[in-house]
Parts: C-alpha cells; sequence; structure tokens
C-alpha cells in the first residue's frame, strides 16, 4: 500500500483548479513512482510530462501545455539559436505521462539522472503545473532563495514605486 504524506491538496478558484500543497513519496527501484491521486485528478486525461532547467519534472494538464507551446514558441523565430536550444531541451524530453494498470508511472533514465531524482522525491503543487522533485534537491533550492530580493519588485510595484 502506497503511503502519502502531504499538506494541502487542490485550490479550487472559480471554474479552474489550480494545483498547490506537497506531497511526500518514493521512486521504486525500478524508476517508478505514483503520481498523488489529488494531482493526478487534476491533470485529466493526456498529461504531458518533461524535465525542467531547475532539476525538477514539470507535469501539465494536457490542454495547458498546448497552451503554453502555442503562447510561448509556436510564433518563435526560426533563427533565434537560444530559443531553438529552448525548444531542444525541453520538447526532447518532453513525453505523454502514462500509468500502468496499477497507477505507476515509469520515468526514463534521463528524466531520473537530468534532475538528479534519488529514492525520496517530493510532488509540489505549483498553481498551474506540479513539479516533482528528488527531497534533497529541493530543500537545496528553497534555502537557496533569497526571498526579499525577489518580493523586492512585487512590494515596490504594489506602493507605487515601480
Amino acid at each position: 500500500m502506497v503511503q502519502y504524506s502531504h499538506i494541502g491538496h487542490i485550490l479550487p478558484r472559480g471554474s479552474t483548479k489550480l494545483f498547490y500543497g506537497q506531497f511526500h513519496h518514493q521512486l521504486d527501484d525500478k524508476g517508478r513512482l505514483r503520481i498523488p491521486p489529488a494531482f493526478r485528478k487534476l491533470l485529466g486525461d493526456n498529461p504531458m510530462i518533461f524535465c525542467s532547467f531547475e532539476k525538477c519534472l514539470f507535469l501539465y494538464k494536457g490542454e495547458d501545455f498546448d497552451k503554453l507551446v502555442k503562447e510561448r514558441f509556436m510564433n518563435a523565430d526560426l533563427l533565434d539559436t537560444d530559443m531553438n536550444d529552448i525548444k531542444r531541451a525541453i520538447f526532447s524530453s518532453t513525453q505523454p505521462l502514462a500509468e500502468d494498470k496499477q497507477g505507476r508511472v515509469s520515468l526514463n533514465q534521463a528524466f531520473i539522472e537530468q534532475c538528479g531524482m534519488g529514492k525520496n522525491l517530493i510532488s509540489i503543487g505549483a498553481l498551474d503545473r506540479v513539479e516533482i522533485w528528488d527531497e534533497d534537491v529541493y530543500k537545496e533550492h528553497m534555502q537557496s532563495i533569497d526571498y526579499k530580493k525577489i518580493v523586492a519588485p512585487f512590494t515596490a510595484a504594489r506602493n507605487g514605486n515601480g
């Protein structure tokens, strides 16, 4: 039996449901994991998964992934080599999220290596997507954030200074 340690769940907001909270779970010896049920339900029928540049996996609802692609990449300049490199990095590692009969998702070895994933994982809600991190990588990332620096532009804008 799979046990999830979690905080939070899916937050309804108007007609759109957003992902929030965190779930602790494990990657098995065959590179399989179970997407937490609260997240899996909201991901719908055709979710997409890819390795981000932040050493974690991004999971999007199929329709949200399609929208992201259309908005950010479809009209990109063919001669923009930086954009071409970004597209190669993202789309060469993108795949549909497929579960086996037991509800497990097999991660390919490239995902596991690229994201530095060990046995203990954390899935977090990030509003429009789910992120799956190695627990230690996630803790290190979160501890490295200078919150005062990243919040300053929002505070300045709120106070009419930006």
